[in-house]
């Protein structure tokens, strides 16, 4: 179990907040590793004090951008800064259920969970009685059945339904569960319910009964979210969508943290471990949230440069094979040695760069975290900004539409800067397979001391440690870039 996430519960208890893990508890111990998220039912009396220890705890919440968002029904996200785990709560404050796709079903029985949980093992968690959790898993199940997307759903994870049935069969009565529909839900026939739960525990039940019986189950829970129109036809485009993207294999989340996007730039000198850095934090919070990785060093060549950047491929390799390939491999040496490149290089390099980052800000104001490797200097001559000299007519006019293109581009909402020893940073770029020369290295090193964002906050982060300490370090500072401040 991890420290963290046990931390949290009693923590959660010491305010005297009413809760309770109210499914899958059959696989509650890996929850509470953190191998899942943990679904918890809170009282909707305890809402404020709930979001206090959480946010104490550095979770923040997290939201869907879809057709349908379940009311009541909230993510929170908080990471274990020993280990750097990203934590999941699936949070409800109504049992608003129904569906793996679309949650569309209320069944009242949130007082009959909270009053009847108790604690159990060693973290003392509490869980709700098993004839209150078998209720609510058997009326879950027949809601779905008359689904044709939902029904597929079922039968693809009839595995795990059979292995939670057995664990709740286990320890719940059918006295008990009759006594609890009665109470809790007089709308629904004790017979029926002990029809659907006869045929959900049996091992030769048909369809065409699961059917009919989850028909007689919806006609007799009418306190839904949309209508069953709307819902089918939601249902069906989500599940669409899922498919397509699954398809081509897009894998890009609809989930965004509270209170929308933000922009964070690693920034630093060649060889100090930003780009390492900036994929283990574009990974980490990849898995669950809208995320972008780009390199706003090295662009994407646009339709407006890329005629201009072939003609100088071209031009280059031209006068390689007039030349024999020593003086012009000479001359590009020196050039990138010194950091310095041509002067039409630099000004197709900020058209490019202000394209990528723009239609990436337009992302990050649609909720995606924007994670970038580099990010232009707002200093003329800092790295990867301005960086042509006007000495002569042309670049004097190079120079003017170069500013132009870095001027007014966003300010990052976090700029780590990466920082590692000269030496250090020589001995991995000799460790590459094409390394840069020690020119260019030292030249970098230089600039990097130099850059400043000064609209934006800016931490430095030492690389001289191990990595895995390093990047525990960093997905803490990234994450609290957007909520409370790191201490």
């Amino acid at each position: 179990m991890n420290d963290f996430i046990i931390q949290l519960f009693r923590d959660i208890e010491s305010r005297g907040i009413r809760y309770c893990h109210f499914k899958s508890n059959n696989n509650l111990e890996p929850a509470l590793s953190g191998v899942d998220d943990l679904d918890l039912l809170v009282a909707m009396q305890d809402k404020e004090r709930f979001a206090a220890v959480v946010a104490e705890a550095g979770f923040r919440l997290a939201t869907d951008r879809g057709l349908a968002a379940a009311p009541f029904v909230f993510h929170y996200y908080g990471p274990d800064p020993a280990t750097g785990l990203l934590v999941h709560l699936h949070v409800y404050f109504r049992l608003v259920t129904g569906g793996s796709i679309l949650k569309n079903h209320w069944i009242p029985l949130e007082r009959a969970f909270l009053e009847s949980a108790q604690p159990v093992g060693a973290a003392n968690v509490y869980i709700p009685s098993a004839n209150a959790d078998m209720v609510l898993f058997v009326l879950r199940k027949f809601i779905e059945q008359p689904s044709l997307i939902e029904h597929f759903l079922f039968l693809r994870d009839i595995d795990n339904i059979k292995a939670e049935i057995a664990w709740l069969m286990q320890r719940a009565d059918r006295a008990g569960m009759r006594a609890l529909v009665e109470r809790w839900l007089p709308q629904i026939p004790v017979d029926l319910f002990d029809d659907c739960l006869d045929t959900l525990t049996s091992e030769s039940s048909s369809l065409a009964k699961r059917v009919r019986l989850g028909m007689k189950i919806r006609r007799c829970i009418k306190t839904t979210v949309m209508p069953s129109v709307p819902a089918s036809l939601a249902r069906s485009i989500m599940f669409g969508l899922a498919i397509i993207r699954g398809k081509l294999r897009i894998d890009v989340k609809d989930r965004s943290l509270f209170p929308g996007g933000m922009l964070v730039a690693f920034v630093g000198s060649e060889a100090s471990g930003k780009s390492t850095l900036s994929r283990d934090v574009a990974k980490w919070l990849g898995r669950q949230f809208d995320l972008a990785h780009i390199h706003v060093g090295k662009p994407p060549k646009s339709w407006r440069t890329r005629p201009v950047w072939w003609a100088i491929a071209l031009r280059t390799r031209l006068r390689g094979l007039v030349r024999g390939g020593s003086g012009a491999q000479a001359g590009q040496e020196q050039r990138v040695a010194a950091n310095l490149p041509h002067p039409i290089v630099c000004w197709l390099d900020s058209i490019d760069r202000r394209r990528w980052v723009m239609k990436n800000t337009r992302r990050m104001l649609n909720g995606t975290i924007v994670i970038t490797d580099r990010y232009p200097s707002q200093a003329i001559g800092g790295m990867d900004g301005a960086r042509i000299v006007p000495n002569s007519g042309l670049t004097r006019m190079l120079s003017r539409w170069e500013r132009r293109n870095y001027s007014g581009l966003p300010q990052p909402d976090l700029v780590v800067k990466v920082i590692a020893p000269l030496d250090l940073a020589l001995s991995r770029n000799a460790e590459r397979q094409r390394p840069e020369p020690e020119g260019f290295i030292r030249q970098r090193f230089e600039l990097a001391k130099a850059i400043q964002f000064a609209g934006s906050r800016q931490v430095e982060v030492d690389t001289d440690k191990s990595l895995e300490e390093t990047a525990r370090l960093v997905r803490l500072l990234v994450w609290n870039a957007g909520g409370r401040e790191t201490s």
